[in-house]
């Protein structure tokens, strides 16, 4: 120790590692075995050994803070994402700086552009929010390209058939053919879906770019497949609790009819916050779930094993997601630190899901 202050070398040599790796390790560097990554993390803590920020970027150009973009804090879906991000993101070694737009694209691009820090502090950008799509990066001056020569960017649910920027996208039209594919398994044969982009035709779903619409169209495809109806009598718009509790009246009213073939038996929600809304307003009308109606959501939040009945869903791997957007943005700082080497294409991944069956859909 210097002047009893611990320093870089005293944790490299209680971690059994070269001061090189070490810093690799407690900087996110890519090329350090995890085990080693954990190891210099516990033994720098244990040490109590603290970066100097000031120092640190002044040597590397780098602050190792990623900056966070969300909608909301509260949302149930918001909630998991940003505590699964912010988690991965420290294991790594790097420090998250979280910032909510509340739904408005002029706060994201504010959060991005004209943040104090913007351009300064920041190593990195994962972005989730309203507004701040690949177009709408466009009017900050870090559009197309940004990932390239500008500070790194991913966006989550960056949803371009060609994608202009890295992204990470939930398995929306995979995810929602397996959701119907789920409730026609439980016998259901009139199905509403109940989605944020409301009803739209297939020739308006040909080129969709919003996970809403591709989560309607891969539906869609799957009442198609099965020749069940998909059209504006069984597509109800729902976003989020209080328009899922409308679309839950109007899906029960119709049930309610003289005509009984317009009566529905399973509901497909786009998220989870939406079919939280569904059960409410199904319940309103004294419609039983799951025995009168089935339904099930998409994204796994937490809440849905909570609720009475317990909501199925389509539960997405927020671990992987968070793991995939840091590799991103880890390569894109390296390349930016390596003027040698060509900056790879924009890349797309999609993560993975599994189909979660509870009580609203098992009798």
């Amino acid at each position: 120790m210097t002047g009893g202050r611990t320093t870089l070398r005293d944790v490299a040599a209680a971690a059994g590692v070269s001061p090189m790796t070490a810093s690799n390790a407690l900087h996110g560097k890519p090329g350090v075995r995890e085990s080693t990554r954990t190891r210099v993390l516990a033994t720098a803590e244990r040490l109590g050994y603290r970066i100097n920020l000031t120092a640190s970027m002044l040597k590397s150009g780098r602050s190792n803070i990623i900056h966070i973009i969300v909608n909301a804090f509260d949302a149930p879906f918001y909630s998991k994402f940003v505590q699964s991000l912010t988690v991965a993101t420290a294991e790594r070694g790097l420090t998250p700086f979280v910032e909510q737009t509340h739904y408005s694209p002029a706060e994201g691009q504010r959060a991005l552009a004209s943040n104090p820090f913007s351009g300064q502090l920041f190593d990195g950008e994962i972005i989730n929010a309203a507004g701040l799509d690949a177009p709408g990066l466009e009017s900050t001056g870090l559009g197309a390209g940004a990932s390239h020569h500008g500070r790194p960017i991913v966006l989550i649910e960056g949803c371009e058939e060609t994608p202009s920027v890295d992204s990470v996208n939930f398995p929306n039209e995979d995810g929602a053919r397996a959701a119907i594919r789920h409730l026609i398994d439980r016998g259901c044969r009139r199905i509403a879906i109940a989605v944020g982009c409301g009803y739209l035709s297939r020739a308006d779903l040909t080129h969709a770019e919003d996970p809403q619409q591709l989560r309607l169209r891969g539906a869609g495809a799957a009442l198609l497949d099965a020749g069940l109806p998909c059209d504006e009598t069984t597509v109800f718009t729902a976003y989020n609790a209080a328009t899922g509790i409308e679309a839950g009246h109007a899906i029960a009213d119709a049930s309610d009819s003289s005509d009984s073939s317009q009566a529905f038996d399973g509901v497909f929600a786009a998220t989870d916050y939406a079919a939280f809304g569904v059960l409410r307003g199904l319940a309103d009308r004294g419609v039983r779930v799951p025995d009168d109606v089935k339904v099930i959501g998409f994204d796994g939040v937490t809440a849905g094993t909570y609720c009475v009945p317990t909501l199925s869903t389509i539960q997405v791997d927020f671990d992987q997601l968070s793991r995939f957007a840091l590799d991103m943005i880890a390569r894109r700082i390296e390349e930016r630190g390596d003027s040698s080497t060509p900056a790879a294409p924009p890349e797309r991944v999609t993560v993975g899901y599994t189909l979660v069956a509870r009580e609203s859909t098992e009798v």
